[in-house]
């Protein structure tokens, strides 16, 4: 007699599909790591050259690198059924980034991260008709008010920039899905990268370029663009590419305290217990819709993995 609660005939997910999901689980360690340390860095050089320069200097060196390790992406266009997906995700890529320093100028970076954790929660939930999934909507949403209060430190612009870099989030999530299925992951990283830049490079002339003088900031912004775009974007689009949208959005679920710890040990930035709770609240919410989702995708609700 089997050891578990499992009976014996019960359908097992194929090992193929175990296998990827504990590959993309490891990959989302890692990019969550990488990418968290780079805001809580991105942060030191807003405060020397601005939004517009640290977002450009981001998103340019990471192009660069990119292209260097992909040369031959700049010598041939995306299938045609690509190109759109592939535009409107270095859009929402820069829509989303913008977003997201302009707020973390005004809140600490762990509640940001976790108030634009809403983006993939919702992704992870889309479509689902569960009753439980509203449990976990209304915790994460709670958690977000909690934030958001008189207690809080998301508050006016700041909130309103957390919540549209968080909408960009799961508009990136289903693009990206959408892009890795007829493309390989380091092209469609490289391709967005440069959109990307096209569009934060107007924003540069418009404000004045202040990079010159602060060569300081000009070198953490390479390696910003190293750990907060090249690198962990590929590790991004490989995951997504073998799992469904919805389960790569749930696996987040450690980045709003990853966020939180990075922003302390790099920033010295510190959160009351109560937006330690509350930010708990948005990854017990990630963590539920995690469960859940799972018996919906075997129901076929889910996006289908390529």
């Amino acid at each position: 007699m089997s050891d578990d609660h499992t009976p014996l005939d019960a359908p097992r997910a194929p090992l193929s599909t175990r296998r990827d999901a504990a590959f993309a689980a490891a990959l989302v360690v890692v990019l969550t790591l990488s990418i968290q340390t780079g805001s809580a860095l991105a942060v030191k050089v807003i405060d020397s050259v601005g939004v517009f320069e640290a977002l450009w200097l981001r998103t340019a060196f990471a192009a660069l690198i990119l292209v260097i390790v992909r040369p031959g992406v700049l010598r041939r266009l995306p299938p045609k059924g690509q190109r759109l997906p592939v535009a409107a995700l270095a859009l929402t890529l820069f829509l989303m980034n913008l977003s997201f320093y302009g707020a973390i100028t005004r809140v600490p970076v762990g509640i940001v991260v976790a108030i634009e954790f809403i983006g993939p929660l919702g992704v992870a939930v889309l479509g689902t008709r569960r009753r439980l999934d509203w449990l976990w909507i209304v915790l994460a949403g709670g958690g977000v008010v909690v934030l958001a209060g008189p207690s809080g430190s998301a508050t006016g612009i700041g909130l309103l920039l957390a919540l549209s870099a968080g909408v960009c989030w799961g508009v990136y999530l289903l693009l990206a899905k959408r892009a890795v299925t007829g493309m390989d992951p380091l092209s469609v990283t490289a391709l967005m990268m440069l959109g990307a830049t096209v569009l934060a490079t107007p924003l540069l002339a418009i404000d004045g370029v202040k990079l010159a003088g602060h060569w300081d900031a000009v070198a953490l912004g390479v390696v910003i663009a190293v750990v907060s775009s090249a690198f962990p974007y590929w590790l991004e689009m490989v995951a997504i590419r073998r799992v469904r949208a919805a389960t790569y959005g749930v696996l987040l679920s450690i980045e709003p305290a990853v966020a939180a710890l990075a922003a302390l040990a790099v920033l010295g930035q510190r959160i009351s217990p109560i937006e330690a709770a509350a930010m708990a609240a948005v990854m017990a919410a990630a963590a539920g819709s995690s469960w859940t989702t799972g018996g919906a995708a075997e129901a076929g609700v889910d996006l289908p993995a390529p």
